[in-house]
């Protein structure tokens, strides 16, 4: 919520790298890639190009 409330000034990613109860089961590393919109969208062409082609 403080991410959505302060109008794009805070990250997500940042204050859950800055949050103890998360950095004590993840590294900083792990965090990041599990933001890695690439990892994420990797599949985006191929759903649109199947949507739009019928198939």
């Amino acid at each position: 919520m403080k991410v959505w409330e302060s109008d794009g000034r805070l990250s997500l990613l940042e204050l859950l790298k800055a949050d103890a109860e998360v950095t004590a089961r993840l590294a900083p590393d792990e965090l990041t890639a599990l933001f890695d919109l690439g990892y994420h969208m990797k599949h985006v062409d191929t759903i649109f190009a199947r949507v739009f082609e019928g198939g």
